[in-house]
């Protein structure tokens, strides 16, 4: 222990010594009774212990009361995410929609009088993009055609394979993208066919042209009655899409426009879901 030093003096009828030890963080006053009677042992505590002793609980309550409203926060939201089955069975599909990109492999279609852009791939740009789009709506999509190539070697068999896709019974609709090509080659703008004599077509295809026209900023045109296969073939309501002319130099050119293709494939969704909201 080190050297300590002793004080004494005199207060009142008492004596009070103070000792000093640095080894210690606190001391104890002990009054003394001058005519030899009992002690009286006070401890006291120094002012910094009650200091931080006050500011240590103001700091606990204080981080307590500003916590409240995170732990009400994260059960709110808690109680707002619906649980697995019940999202499962918000997102899932309500339809079933078939988008044929026409053409493909040795058959590459018409082909663009200015750039020789072939048919074929710009048919299955737009067909995916509508895929996408249907799909983010909650749709389900099938593809008849995934690549670049047919779905069979031979044209007959080609269009058979499209034809099994279509006929499956759960299928609620048919659309079939493709690029127009016309003698004039001052005929431009989108168009669409359903199969003559189909109420349901012809609903479908007015839906979606004028869903397209008003996409791109086309003057509106009428749905046209049509005899082709995949429509023909179709026993849900379908509609042949003909996006733009490749034989107009400035339909040509905006048919290879990423800009333009996401244009028309937004019209085509937005007439398909349409006639789907129709249906419920």
């Amino acid at each position: 222990m080190e050297k300590r030093s002793k004080n004494a003096k005199k207060v009142g009828r008492n004596l009070r010594i103070s000792s000093g030890f640095s080894e210690y963080s606190h001391y104890e006053v002990i009054f003394l009774q001058k005519t030899g009677g009992p002690s009286k042992k006070l401890p006291a505590t120094p002012l910094r212990h009650v200091f931080d002793t006050l500011t240590i609980t103001a700091l606990v309550l204080f981080c307590a009361f500003a916590a409240l409203p995170l732990y009400a926060g994260d059960k709110a939201e808690e109680a707002a995410e619906p649980s697995a089955p019940a999202e499962a069975a918000l997102q899932a599909p309500q339809h079933t929609v078939v988008v044929d990109a026409g053409h493909g492999g040795a058959d590459g279609g018409a082909v663009g009088s200015k750039s020789g852009v072939v048919e074929a791939g710009l048919n299955l740009t737009v067909a995916r993009l509508v895929q996408a789009g249907l799909e983010e709506a909650g749709v389900e999509v099938r593809l008849t055609r995934e690549g670049e190539e047919a779905l069979a070697e031979g044209k007959q068999a080609d269009m058979q394979a499209r034809k099994a896709i279509m006929n499956q019974p759960e299928v609620d609709l048919v659309v079939s993208i493709h690029m127009n090509k016309f003698t004039d080659p001052s005929v431009k703008g989108p168009m669409a066919f359903y199969m003559e004599g189909s109420e349901e077509g012809q609903k479908l295809a007015e839906m979606v042209i004028e869903a397209v026209c008003e996409a791109i900023g086309s003057p509106q045109r009428k749905a046209n009655p049509g005899d082709y296969f995949i429509i023909r073939e179709s026993p849900a309501p379908s509609v042949l899409v003909e996006c733009g002319f490749l034989s107009n130099s400035e339909d040509e050119a905006l048919l290879q426009q990423p800009a333009h293709q996401r244009k028309l494939a937004e019209g085509v969704i937005k007439g398909v879901l349409t006639y789907l909201q129709e249906l419920e």
